[in-house]
This record gives structure tokens, C-alpha cells and sequence, in this order.
């Protein structure tokens, strides 16, 4: 995978919620604002949908913790990572 023009290996890439969350904070400490971009976008809302699913498959729909995980996932790219209202 290659990002800002780095490139990583499969040993440098994400492999659990820790890693992720250290993958994510490492990016925006670089203080570009295009680290987050749509491949990131979609690796995030993937593992919040399974997230979701794991503590509420009880009271959601799979289509629902999908639909959840995207509504969060534009929610923070505009109001977190670009700063919009």
C-alpha cells in the first residue's frame, strides 16, 4: 500500500483495533490532511460495522451496522479531518 508517497509493507499495515487506532494517530500526526482518503475511509468503516455487529447484533441488522458505519464514517471526515459544519 502506498500513501503520501510511502509506501508499506504488509507487516506495517493494521492487523488489529490497536494497530489501526496506531496507524490512524500516527497518519494525522504527519499534519497532512489527505492521510485520510477514501481507502482509509473504507478500512475504518469496515471495522466499526463489525464493531457495531459485535455488541449490537442483538438489537441491529447487518444492513444497519453497515448504514451506521458509513453515516459515522462521513460524519467524521467532515467534521473531524476536514473541519466542516
Amino acid at each position: 500500500m502506498t500513501q503520501n508517497n510511502t509506501t508499506f509493507t504488509p507487516s506495517q499495515l493494521p492487523n488489529n483495533s490497536e494497530a489501526l487506532l496506531t496507524f490512524l494517530v500516527t497518519q494525522f500526526n504527519t499534519g497532512q490532511k489527505n492521510w485520510f482518503g477514501f481507502p482509509q475511509q473504507r478500512l475504518a468503516g469496515i471495522h466499526i460495522a463489525y464493531e457495531i455487529a459485535k455488541y449490537h447484533a442483538d438489537k441491529m441488522t447487518p444492513e444497519e451496522c453497515a448504514d451506521y458505519a458509513v453515516r459515522l464514517n462521513n460524519a467524521i471526515y467532515s467534521k473531524i479531518v476536514k473541519g466542516s459544519e
